[in-house]
């Protein structure tokens, strides 16, 4: 050991802590420290700098144990021998001995700083994770033993020890070693921690079987020995309750009791329930709830809440766990828990909590332990009531139902949903028994929690009315009321339904007499009781409803009885609803909301009945009431919103009773045209009226033909205001004058508007608005006609008549939209105003759109183009085309992405191919980048969905034909769309990451109160949701390409049967897109190499999409691309073999003397893109699954050499070359022998320049490809991860970037005054390597 080593270290520290210290030489002091963490004498000078006696500063003796971590993370070898600078297992026991030195001497009474104990500990525990248990270290629980009966200091030691290590094994996933050790940890914490006896009844021969899926398929599972130390029969976790137990019965040291409860419930989620019955778990911790010490408390009711969601598989360990706690030992658990229920309550909480927030926690967890217990247990499917005397059970849940804290209530109330729907529970006596008290209880309780809900809204007192401590629990108040009206007014609504359903008609007779008043004018301005009325009524009737229709399926007469009992009273209190008046707008859209529920009364069955006649004409006639209001006025909007409702409540009842309004059609066919007619309706409720009325006519049980025929005149007007507008879309300069762009540039030059203007004005808005109203009728339309694929609704035959007429239209408006960026088509025209230069600023984001990408909420723009002054009119003029334009934009999208539902788009639309290239393509360059998601995502991604994929076609017997269909429309835009997304979001993301980019915790939802949203963070979420559509529409590709070959595992499991696989093509995807894209060499070779240029981008969701799809397809391609490597055994396997290779374009499957293309493209383009990601600091959440990937294709390479393929498949080819991109221009790789092996190495090839770099031995990740092949896939991934840990990206991977770069330099520079250059650490230019530990903060903790 170099003794000047450690004076520079020093040395380097001091200057590292010192506060005045500029950044320059801070750096070339932390590079120093790096620098002696790869020294191979590292954990040598670790052991000398920790050591308590040398008496170094806490700093030093801290970074010497960094220094053995450091070691033991990264030098430890998981192979059998220790490569050159690596350690091995006989290495680490000799380390084990200096550092257990170092630890009694940390350990003791003499008070050491906590990070220095707490540092010491992990270290332990990373021995443990690599070397216990083993015939070196069979002794560690005689150890720890040894160490418990010291001291109290030496006592937090062990539980310490075991805790972290319970942490690492079960909770975290920091070290890797532990995942790829983790069967021999269980074994080991399996016969350290449990009873003896236990693990004999858990294990009665002594053996733990391995779940590793390669042991299964080579001869199955392995039998592995569990180690039992003599003197440790009781076990750890037993030890440690007994021990609990006498500290609370002796009320002293709550930090030891504290810390005892905590690693007890560290193990609580793994620990077998047979264990947990065998020791009395449940009562041992019950009976810490009466202790004084509300942290012991709270973490004791943590750990019976774990216990409580723990449920058994088989036999006895169905009920062990609801027995443990209400009926072994007289139900002592349940007793502790209703004690210390009571101590929350608003009468002992004072006496018992000193914070009566903790109180409400407390209860929170005792009332989901309840609930858990209610729901995973005593109701679980198919169970017996397995409880003698369920009585104090249920009072408990009775009580906490009534709790007035909605946070405790609320977790209770979903369980009675689970007992009530029960099959037995349900019937037994001591639960119908509080069936009424229930059933009032909770209807009571909708009226508070909308009466609360009001107060919020408005801001008013709530004394009384909430628990204020259950409110504080909340940011807002805001935030409280969305709790009230959605989580706990939803289980209340649940509860009145499923009362409803158990007994209709009694339920009915019940509630009705208490319903009925409430909807009298008094009542017309207390809108919290009105909404909580209106609520049960539609649970009510919605119930009924659901009750009629099973009753009707299922046969059952008795059910049906009591509906029908229960309608005749309905029809007065729908009567009661209908003729409710109220002055307030959003009671009436409740109102409005609430009236489709009374369909059931109404369908054609009923009809002959005067009441329901009578009923559904005052149902409409309200709803026609409400269509109309003032174009102008105060409460515009809110009038606007009650005509919206009443549409929507026509549509409800056109799908729900299309049948019994046909009876009337004729009338109602008059009353829409009439309001369409009439020009105080807007054109909104316009266009959503002919959605009502063809929402009826497709549910009609009527012929294709006669719905045909009754939906043509509904139609042909938007088809007619369509063509009536072509002419101004025949080019980008008529459209320009539709808008009314001339004029305004008239109005502008000048500076007035005259009456000649504005008459050219107000036409254009005139036809602006028709524009866009013929589109958002269109749009509804569709959606409502074409609707789902198997839905009964779907009248795409309608649309299939006209589609010539609309998609030409709608194709002409795009491209004169697109047109609007490119200044070529507007410019020659004679401009006359200054303002003209920048088109007046039409085509900038509007604030909506801004809001819209930010995630914000734009306020309303009431300005108005009439009124005003001149130039206030002028600017509202061009606001409101700038708004024009983006709907317009957005509606043309969603319909075309909707025509292309109807097949015959695709036929008989002239030149369809070339003039959507054409709207794709011609001013793509200019056109804005916030338009392309929507472009992506509202039209190519359902052009790819829907072409040859529509509905009623069956992809297996029409595929030729879907396929030809596809390559005729895609081959001409797809390929260049690949090309240009590519270019521009490479260029994009090139700009963002030069300049700086936002944080990842604010990279999706920029509105917040906190962030001050710049024009530059707002471009930067235009590229990522556009990266993100252009993602999603990647993956439809993969994933179409997908359905067309089985997983890995499948290819694997037929090539070892020898039998058949048949592929499903039904499921996610277009098959017969999948089918075009494997036919044609350009379109898979673009999908593949563009599904690997997502993952360069720095966006962690598009990464995650692309990934999680190619770790589907990737494995099965590796497979596919070996096979033709091979000579088949077997006639069967040939078909096999041929049967996956015919389905990928033979020329990328099949090479002479060299390996596929996609062969090449998985070992060297795919994993160089893996690698990428896995260095890459701003994808560091994508990590596992890029391991997973290249773990799976490394894996999968193996399977037809390996014993998991029992049949013998010789080498087709003797020598061959493989293409080598993307490495370094190295020697080419002859593949002699096995081909699997030649993947390997081209793959190892593959990264070798990132192995270099991070100084990762190439024989180490060679040893560990040998070792993941024959293991199973969860842990190859742990055993990649391991030795690929130095290349991965963490969060301070830049940190020393020039660490090489300066090495030579820094030795001297540390034996020198230090540099004037550098700038002060504190002032937040650097960061330390030496804060990098979760477990405290230096700089907090040390002056």
């Amino acid at each position: 050991m170099d003794i000047s080593v450690v004076q520079r270290v020093i040395q380097a520290l001091e200057l590292v802590y010192a506060p005045d210290t500029p950044v320059n030489e801070r750096k070339a002091a932390e590079s120093a420290c790096q620098q002696l963490k790869d020294d191979a004498q590292a954990s040598a000078y670790g052991v000398y700098l920790a050591t308590q006696s040398n008496e170094f500063p806490p700093m030093v003796r801290h970074f010497g144990l960094q220094l053995i971590e450091h070691a033991i993370k990264y030098r430890f070898s998981t192979g059998k021998t220790a490569s050159k600078g690596k350690m091995s297992a006989d290495d680490l026991l000799q380390l084990r001995t200096q550092i257990w030195e170092l630890v009694f001497a940390s350990w003791t009474d003499t008070q050491d700083p906590q990070y220095i104990r707490e540092k010491l500990v992990s270290l332990v525990v990373m021995l443990i994770i690599r070397l216990w248990p083993c015939a070196q270290w069979a002794d560690l629980s005689a150890q720890l033993m040894q160490l418990y009966t010291q001291s109290d200091v030496r006592r937090e030691l062990v539980l310490r020890i075991w805790q972290t290590l319970g942490e690492e094994l079960l909770v975290y996933d920091r070290d890797t070693i532990a995942a790829v050790r983790k069967h021999e940890l269980t074994n080991g914490i399996i016969g350290a921690l449990l009873p003896q006896s236990a693990v004999a009844m858990l294990y009665p021969n002594g053996y733990r079987l391995t779940s590793d899926k390669a042991a299964e398929s080579s001869g199955g599972k392995q039998a592995t020995l569990i180690v039992l130390e003599p003197g440790n029969e009781d076990g750890w976790i037993l030890r440690w309750a007994q021990h609990a137990g006498e500290l609370a019965q002796q009320q002293q040291n709550e930090p030891m009791l504290l810390l005892l409860v905590n690693t007890i419930t560290t193990y609580l989620e793994w620990m077998p329930i047979k264990a947990v019955v065998a020791t009395d778990l449940v009562p041992r911790l019950a009976a810490l709830l009466s202790v004084r010490s509300d942290q012991v408390r709270q973490q004791v009711a943590t750990a019976l809440e774990i216990i409580s969601r723990r449920i058994g598989q088989a036999g006895d360990e169905r009920d062990a766990i609801l027995l443990q706690f209400v009926e072994l030992n007289d139900g002592a658990a349940l007793s502790a828990i209703v004690h210390a229920y009571a101590t929350t309550l608003s009468a002992q909480v004072d006496e018992h909590w000193d914070d009566a927030s903790d109180a409400l926690k407390f209860a929170c967890s005792l009332a989901q332990i309840c609930a858990n217990l209610a729901s995973l247990h005593w109701a679980r499917k198919n169970a017996q009531n397995p409880m003698s005397h369920p009585e104090r059970f249920i009072e408990l849940l009775m009580a906490m139902s009534r709790d007035p804290r909605y946070s405790v209530s609320v977790l209770v109330l979903g369980s009675w949903t689970t007992i009530v729907r029960h099959s037995s529970l349900s019937r037994l006596p001591q639960v119908t028994a509080v069936f009424s008290a229930l059933t009032e209880y909770t209807t009571e309780a909708i009226f508070q929690v909308c009466r609360a809900a009001q107060a919020l809204a408005v801001k008013s007192q709530t004394d009384g009315i909430v628990d204020e401590t259950d409110m504080d629990q909340f940011d807002s108040a805001a935030e409280f009321r969305v709790f009230l009206t959605s989580e706990v007014r939803r289980r209340l609504v649940n509860i009145v339904r499923d009362m409803c359903n158990i007994d209709p008609a009694g339920f009915v007779g019940w509630i009705l007499p208490l319903l009925l008043p409430v909807f009298s004018p008094e009542n017309s301005s207390n809108a919290s009781v009105i909404e909580a009325a209106f609520m049960i009524v539609d649970a009510v009737l919605t119930t009924l409803d659901d009750a009629e229709q099973r009753a009707l399926s299922e046969g059952d007469e008795d059910i049906a009885a009591q509906v029908r009992q229960a309608r005749a009273p309905c029809y007065q209190l729908g009567h009661r609803v209908v003729e409710f008046s109220a002055n307030d707008p959003h009671m009436v859209v409740r109102q409005l909301q609430t009236l489709p529920s009374f369909a059931f009364l109404l369908r054609p069955a009923a009809m002959d009945s005067d009441e329901a006649r009578a009923l559904l004409m005052a149902i409409l006639q309200k709803c026609a009431a409400t269509l109309k209001h003032p174009l102008d006025g105060p409460n515009v909007r809110d009038l606007r919103l009650v005509a919206r409702r009443s549409t929507a409540a026509l549509v409800r009842l056109a799908i729900a009773i299309p049948d019994s309004l046909m009876m009337i059609y004729a009338d109602l066919s008059q009353l829409v045209q009439s309001h369409i007619a009439d020009p105080d309706v807007t054109r909104t409720v316009k266009g959503h009226l002919s959605e009502f009325q063809l929402a009826l006519i497709a549910g009609a049980s009527r012929t294709l033909a006669e719905r045909k025929q009754l939906a043509q005149p509904v139609v042909q007007p938007i088809i007619d205001a369509l063509h009536e507008l072509m002419p101004a879309l025949q080019s980008p300069t008529e459209f320009i004058t539709l808008l009314g762009l001339p004029a305004l540039d008239q109005a502008y030059a000048q500076g007035s508007i005259s009456p000649d203007i504005r008459a050219v004005l107000e036409a254009a808005r005139s036809n602006r608005a028709q524009l866009g109203q013929v589109l958002t009728t269109l749009y509804v339309c569709l959606n409502r006609t074409i609707g789902d694929r198997n839905s009964t609704l779907n009248l795409v035959s309608l649309w299939n008549d006209c589609i010539g007429d609309l998609v030409p239209p709608i194709l002409l408006l795009i491209r004169c939209l697109h047109a609007m960026w490119n200044p070529a088509h507007y410019q020659h025209l004679s401009w006359q105003s200054q303002q003209a230069h920048g088109l007046f600023g039409v085509l900038d984001m509007t604030e909506g759109e801004r809001q819209s990408i930010i995630g914000g909420e734009a306020e309303a723009d009431h300005t108005s183009s009439t009124t005003g002054s001149q130039q206030q009119q002028l600017a509202a003029e061009t606001h409101a085309i700038q708004h024009t334009l983006g709907s317009l934009l957005s509606s043309a999208y969603k319909c075309l992405g909707r025509l292309s539902c109807v097949p015959d788009m695709f036929t008989k639309v002239p030149d369809l191919a070339d003039n959507f290239a054409a709207c794709l393509f011609a001013d793509a360059e200019v056109m804005a980048a916030r338009h392309w998601r929507h472009l992506l995502s509202d039209v190519a991604m359902p052009m790819l969905q829907n072409v040859g994929n529509w509905p009623g076609m069956d992809a297996s017997t029409h595929l030729d034909q879907s396929r030809d269909t596809i390559g005729r429309f895609a081959a001409s835009w797809l390929s260049p769309l690949f090309a240009f997304c590519t270019n521009k979001l490479d260029a994009e993301w090139h700009t963002l990451v030069t300049r700086g980019m936002t944080p990842s915790n604010q990279a999706s939802g920029l509105q917040s109160a906190e962030v001050s949203v710049t024009d530059e963070m707002v471009h930067e979420q235009i590229v990522r949701d556009w990266t993100r559509a252009w993602s999603q529409l990647v993956v439809e590709l993969l994933v179409s390409v997908a359905r067309w070959f089985p997983d890995a595992a499948q290819i694997e499991n037929e090539l070892a049967s020898a039998s058949r696989v048949t592929v499903s093509l039904t499921g996610h995807g277009n098959a017969a897109l999948g089918a075009f894209i494997l036919s044609s060499a350009d379109a898979l070779a673009g999908t593949l190499t563009t599904a690997l240029t997502v993952l360069k981008y720095k966006d962690a969701v598009s990464v995650q999409r692309v990934q999680q799809q190619l770790s589907d397809l990737a494995p099965s391609l590796v497979l596919i691309s070996l096979l033709p490597m091979y000579s088949p055994p077997t006639p069967t396997h040939a078909s096999i073999s041929n049967a996956y290779t015919s389905r990928i374009q033979g020329s990328l499957t099949a090479a002479e003397d060299a390996c596929s293309s996609v062969f090449t493209w998985l070992a060297t383009d795919l994993t160089s893109a893996l690698v990428d990601v896995l260095r890459d600091p701003f994808l560091i959440s994508q990590q596992t699954m890029a391991l997973a990937v290249l773990a799976d294709l490394l894996f999968y390479s193996s399977s037809i050499a390996s014993d998991r393929v029992p049949q013998h498949w010789s080498f087709r080819n003797s020598s061959g070359n493989i293409d080598q991109r993307a490495m370094d221009n190295s020697d080419k790789i002859v593949p002699v022998g096995d081909p699997g092996l030649v993947f390997r190495t081209a793959v190892q090839r593959t990264m070798a320049h990132a192995l270099q770099t991070a100084n990762i031995s190439a024989e180490d990740v060679a040893n560990t490809i040998i070792q993941l092949t024959t293991t199973s896939a969860k842990r190859s991934r742990a055993l990649l991860r391991a030795s690929l840990h130095t290349m991965l990206a963490v969060e301070k991977s830049q940190l020393f970037s020039e660490t090489k770069a300066t090495s030579k330099s820094v030795d001297s520079q540390l034996t020198r005054n230090a540099p004037a250059s550098w700038t002060n650490k504190h002032a937040g230019n650097s960061t330390s390597v030496l804060d990098n530990d979760a477990d405290f903060d230096l700089g907090s903790i040390m002056p």
